[in-house]
């Protein structure tokens, strides 16, 4: 994904607040203020982990060429898990895992069942029966929602309640049409905090998880698919009829699963070890890993790039934040900014929650480079308007570290660049992607 009010990651997306608030908009920034209350119900229900925040990046965005980025199709991306490519890092190895946070961060009993509600801000009933049509819902039905529209004031707009029955039962193709829409308002948090999962089919995405066969029936008529990834909005429709508490903390740890990838380093000649020692030394840390690199030249033998990385990543990667008291009285939870900025750092500095602190740092201590890309470079993920939604850092051979989202469930993972796409779906239309590295590296 949020306390305070911005966060710089695309996963702190403004949604309305326990009060029922809506965001605003202050010269340009989007702030949204969330009370206390409202992050001490996230950190006891963890709904999901994508609830998010875009600020525009103003005046500083760096006219540099951008690079389009692109999604690739699960198959190939899978592919990977041969040899990657040869570069200055070495020769890597990439195969994909799952994982999911551990089951006592998944409550077993969540507050009361909300009814659907679908929000579209700046639209008129009229122009709403036209989407609705283009998605694909039959005229009868659009004239039957059309009937629960009421005006929303606030947001120029209106609010539709759809039948919980007609809901369920809807298709595949027309939820994920809808739900795309819905999921670029932050006002319609059920299809904000989407789980969504990398990976070909839905029985990829829970075929392991132990759950009953009729959990089972009542998810997948609900599971809709966009590009790569499939997604899951609809929780509130069926908790009410998973009895067995057990039971649901083990369907949301299974939706809650996320692909990422191990990568390991094969240092075919012994001649190379300088040049790889220097690309994974960045940082100052040559002399600590040239050994390892050594006794694995020309051996045949690979080593997890994890033991290469700066301290702060190996501390972090695959795991879960563990939120104390404390971490309640900062400004945000631990986000995509404060992960990169602190890349390099063996203590992580928290002044990177400040989302002007972390901008202005960006803009201060970093320049674009469009070629050639390092370890620790920063990726910066902003859409055709120039509103920067995510940034990550770069690895090697188009691989990434970071974290996608402000939520405890949301864990720090290696990804390939291409994949984050499908994290940030919302925001993919004409998205561009620069890089920016620290001065002095």
């Amino acid at each position: 994904m949020a306390p305070g009010l911005t966060s710089f990651d695309r996963m702190a997306r403004p949604a309305k607040t326990a009060a029922g608030q809506t965001p605003r908009e202050t010269d340009g920034v989007h702030l949204v203020a969330i009370p206390r209350l409202w992050l001490t119900a996230l950190v006891v229900l963890f709904v999901a982990p994508w609830v998010v925040v875009a600020v525009f990046y103003r005046g500083g965005r760096p006219q540099a060429d951008a690079v389009s980025a692109r999604s690739v199709p699960a198959a190939a991306a899978h592919a990977a898990d041969a040899a990657g490519n040869v570069g200055p890092w070495g020769r890597l190895e990439v195969t994909p895992i799952t994982i999911s946070p551990p089951a006592e961060y998944i409550p077993r009993t969540w507050g009361p069942v909300a009814a659907p509600e679908w929000h579209f801000p700046g639209m008129t009933a009229d122009a709403v029966a036209g989407f609705l049509a283009s998605a694909g819902v039959s005229p009868d039905d659009i004239q039957r929602l059309r009937a629960t529209a009421r005006p929303e004031p606030l947001n120029r707009g209106v609010v539709v309640r759809p039948d919980e029955r007609w809901l369920i039962g809807m298709p595949p193709d027309v939820r994920a049409r809808i739900y795309l829409k819905l999921g670029r308002s932050p006002l319609n948090f059920e299809q904000i905090t989407a789980y969504r999962y990398f990976g070909a089919t839905s029985e990829a995405w829970l075929g392991s998880v132990p759950i009953e066969p009729a959990t089972r029936r009542l998810v997948d008529p609900l599971i809709y698919r966009i590009g790569d990834f499939e997604y899951f909005a609809d929780v509130d429709r069926i908790r009410s009829q998973i009895d067995d508490p057990e039971e649901l903390q083990r369907l949301v740890k299974g939706l809650l699963r996320v692909a990422t990838v191990v990568v390991d380093l094969h240092v075919d000649n012994p001649s190379d070890v300088k040049a790889i020692t220097d690309y994974w030394g960045l940082g100052g840390h040559q002399t600590d890993i040239r050994p390892l690199l050594e006794s694995i030249a020309g051996t045949g033998h690979a080593i997890d790039v994890s033991h290469l990385l700066p301290i702060f990543v190996r501390q972090h990667l695959y795991r879960y934040p563990k939120l104390g008291v404390e971490d309640l009285e900062k400004p945000v939870l631990a986000n995509c900014f404060w992960t990169a900025l602190n890349f390099f750092n063996d203590v992580p500095d928290d002044k990177y929650l400040n989302v002007n602190v972390a901008v202005e740092t960006l803009k201060r201590d970093y320049y674009v480079v469009n070629d050639d890309y390092q370890l620790g470079d920063i990726v910066a993920f902003s859409d055709g308007g120039g509103n920067l939604f995510h940034v990550a850092v770069y690895i090697a051979d188009g691989l990434v570290f970071g974290k996608n989202g402000l939520s405890p469930l949301a864990p720090w993972t290696i990804l390939p660049l291409d994949q984050i796409k499908g994290h940030y779906i919302e925001e993919a239309d004409g998205w561009q992607v620069t890089y920016h590295r620290r001065k002095g590296l």
